[in-house]
């Protein structure tokens, strides 16, 4: 930018990559956020807050600075290995090519003097302009600053395209060449003219006003007011990341001062407001770093009735996190209701084993927050991925998503299901584990229907990508396929397709359906199969396999538990340690039954390919053990099961051996599977019966003459009879 200096927005990137500004939307970069599997830690610790959202409270009112239409950032070059400054290419693309070629040639001389004659053709705002850009470089300060006064004098219609620049660099120029109180009150006067023409419409492609606020705030803090500096950094960092860095080096400032320096300070009414938000916010770390620092700073804190009094939701908040609860209590009296405090009084609430006032300090502190920030709109950081604006209202909106969802947790842990299950699912995505756990395991299947029912709305078919936790899914999607897998685990299969958000799990379910619905054998069926009379048994098998092939290849978009023990969550990629519910005691005994009801048949990882190895044993038993499908049913059996459960692999393997044909495929058994080839069956079963009924025969020849006359000399009686009659 000019001769404006760069290396400030190269270290503001560094600091923009080694720091977030947002809270993440996961615990990591795979897994979301767990409350309910502890939610003893869950309840009464406090999680920290984002520095960046709380010092929201801390920014000067300044006239709102509206969003270029084209901002510039430097740009590195691979190609040259040089970094493209914003400066030049706003130079390059604002300007005209002739223009631009000239100024480029401008900024490459060593004298003004050369500079000008090169730049002659040019208006005279850009002739004069980057002339005192290159008297900057050759540090002829003073020649700089008498080029600026000359652009600034121009007739307003010849300002057009360097005036913020100018502005801005006349300031820079009076701060670095004039250490004296009117050249400080002159370049503040500067920054305060730019802010109050960007916002009244000045182009400001290189966001000089946001930069000014900074500017102006370093000559404040040097001068020993620090209330002034917090404020503009505050309000500056509403707009760049460099607001809210430079806000962490003065906190970092302040506490490293002794006592006797730090009082006089905490007399500025912004210098403990700071102080006591980075303490609430980097207690963590500070925690390891220095704990006695934190002690010495919230008793400093404390101890002036004015500064307790302006701080109390903060320093009861750093209290709370340093186990200090009497203090906690005596604070809370002095603090004004807003989301903190209604959040620490449910927290304390839940200590004090009063679950029913807490579950009251949870519902006000949802409620406390307003609908959208109150700043009109922010421009991007040009180094963020998403607008500061949007990044505080994430952030205001995870910590209220946060109270819900540990409201959610109390109201579990007090026995009201229904009640839990709304306020987490109102939650969002981001705590979808603990909304699919009480769905899934504690919500009985009627409980959890009627609650879709009333207040899911339709879902959506997801993205391509399977990962549910990336957010390509939303929650009303997430319940409502929930719901459909566990009817479909009930035999519900005519509901559970009306839950199924994707047309194409609705055919399989149907699919599912029909081949349950075959694999019955009817009444007559079940008689004649003792004699080895049913053909029909044979479909039966085969729609019995269609079964276990479906089970199999879509158990988990079918019947797969959310959690435990399948984690459809992670579409089966990951799983995690949980305890026994048995072995839990922060979970209630009604709790826990429910949770036992619920459990998985069997519970066991992937458990419905047990079931779908269940059904090929099933449809073995079904067809004539010589048969081909007799094998092949069982060897798929093995298959699904080899790298699971090897033990109970191998029983269906011996089953094979003791009872089955040879097979020339049999030394890959458990390994690859033909298909079963039930039409074979059926022929081999017709064979099977006709070999029966031949044996039977033979067997009875010897008394089967004998039996034959017997009943033919009583046939011939009965006539005779009849005749005489």
């Amino acid at each position: 930018m000019l001769f404006v200096t760069t290396s400030a927005k190269k270290s503001l990137l560094l600091l923009a990559l080694g720091t977030a500004l947002t809270p993440a939307l996961a615990c990591g970069p795979d897994f979301p956020q767990q409350l309910v599997a502890n939610r003893t830690q869950s309840l009464t610790e406090l999680p920290e807050p984002v520095f960046a959202s709380e010092i929201r409270a801390l920014a000067m009112k300044i006239a709102a600075l509206p969003v270029p239409e084209k901002t510039f950032t430097n740009q590195y070059d691979w190609s040259t290995d040089k970094t493209i400054s914003a400066t030049s290419q706003a130079e390059q693309q604002l300007l005209k090519v002739e223009e631009a070629l000239l100024v480029a040639q401008m900024r490459q001389q060593t004298t003004v003097e050369a500079a000008l004659a090169i730049g002659a053709p040019l208006s005279n705002e850009l002739k004069l302009y980057t002339a005192a850009a290159v008297a900057f470089q050759q540090q002829d300060f003073s020649l700089a600053e008498t080029l600026l006064r000359q652009v600034l004098a121009l007739p307003s219609a010849e300002q057009q395209q360097r005036r913020s620049w100018a502005l801005y660099s006349l300031a820079r120029v009076l701060q670095k060449t004039n250490n004296n109180v009117a050249a400080e009150t002159e370049a503040l006067a500067l920054y305060q003219q730019l802010q109050q023409e960007v916002a009244a419409g000045l182009a400001d492609p290189l966001q000089l006003a946001v930069a000014s606020l900074g500017e102006q705030a370093r000559i404040y803090k040097n001068n020993g007011d620090w209330q002034q500096a917090i404020g503009l950094y505050a309000a500056q960092a509403g707009y760049q990341e460099s607001g809210r860095a430079s806000l962490l080096q003065l906190s970092r400032e302040l506490l490293q001062m002794p006592d006797a320096a730090l009082k006089p300070l905490l007399t500025q009414p912004a210098v403990p407001q700071l102080l006591s938000r980075y303490l609430f916010t980097q207690a963590s770390s500070l925690k390891y770093s220095d704990p006695a620092l934190v002690s010495r700073l919230l008793t400093l804190l404390s101890a002036e009735a004015d500064i307790r009094l302006a701080n109390a939701t903060a320093l009861a908040a750093i209290s709370y996190q340093q186990g200090d609860f009497a203090l906690v209590r005596q604070l809370l009296t002095y603090a004004e209701p807003e989301p903190l405090f209604y959040w620490l009084s449910a927290k304390m609430a839940v200590r004090d084993n009063n679950l029913a006032e807490a579950a009251q300090a949870y519902a006000k502190a949802a409620q406390s927050f307003p609908a959208a920030l109150p700043e009109p709109a922010l421009k991007a950081d040009p180094y963020a991925a998403v607008p500061i604006s949007e990044q505080l209202q994430r952030n205001m909106a995870a910590t209220q998503c946060r109270i819900q969802a540990e409201a959610g947790v109390l109201q579990l842990q007090r026995g009201d299901y229904l009640a839990a299950m709304q306020l987490l699912y109102q939650a969002g995505g981001e705590y979808w584990q603990d909304s699919a756990y009480i769905a899934e395991r504690v919500l009985t299947t009627q409980e959890l229907q009627t609650f879709v029912d009333a207040q899911v709305p339709p879902g959506k078919v997801k993205a391509e990508s399977q990962w549910n936790y990336f957010g390509d899914t939303e929650p009303s999607t997430l319940l409502r396929n929930l719901l459909a897998r566990r009817l479909m685990r009930e035999g519900q299969y005519q509901q559970a397709q009306s839950y199924f958000v994707d047309p194409k799990l609705q055919q399989l379910a149907n699919d599912y359906q029909q081949a349950d619905s075959q694999s019955e054998p009817g009444t007559f069926a079940s008689m004649t199969q003792r004699f080895g009379l049913d053909m029909g048994r044979i479909d039966n098998a085969k729609a019995l396999f269609q079964l276990a092939t479906i089970s199999r290849q879509h158990g988990l978009e079918l019947l797969g538990y959310e959690m435990a023990p399948d984690y459809q969550v992670f579409y089966g990629q990951f799983e995690f340690y949980q305890p026994e519910p048995t072995t839990t005691p922060a979970i209630p005994d009604a709790e826990q039954q429910r949770v036992l009801q619920s459990a998985a048949k069997p519970e066991k990882r992937f458990h419905y390919r047990y079931l779908a190895a269940e059904f090929a044993n099933e449809a073995a038993s079904l067809v004539p053990a010589n048969s081909q499908a007799f094998a092949a049913t069982l060897c798929h059996a093995s298959t699904w099961l080899i790298n699971s459960d090897p033990a109970l692999a191998t029983q269906y393997y011996r089953r094979y051996l003791n009872e089955g044909p040879y097979v020339s495929w049999g030394r890959d058994f458990g390994i690859r599977c033909p298909a079963p080839d039930f039409a074979g069956a059926k022929n081999r079963l017709s064979q099977n019966n006709q070999q029966y009924w031949r044996h039977e025969l033979r067997q009875a020849k010897p008394w089967l003459v004998p039996a034959v006359g017997f009943v033919l000399l009583a046939l011939a009686l009965v006539i005779w009879r009849r005749k005489r009659g």
